[in-house]
């Protein structure tokens, strides 16, 4: 397993995102509420 995880990785690829997927990303965190009630979280979601 060290083997695995101490080996250098030399290939980065980076990645690029449309338009259109940054804007969906950026309305749906925009769009979500975080709820405490007593020792829980709730996500929820506006629409």
């Amino acid at each position: 397993m060290e083997n695995i995880y101490s080996e250098e990785q030399r290939t980065v690829k980076t990645v690029k995102a449309r338009r259109e997927t940054i804007d969906f990303l950026l309305s749906y965190s925009k769009s979500i509420k975080v709820v405490d009630y007593k020792k829980h979280k709730f996500e929820v979601t506006l629409n």
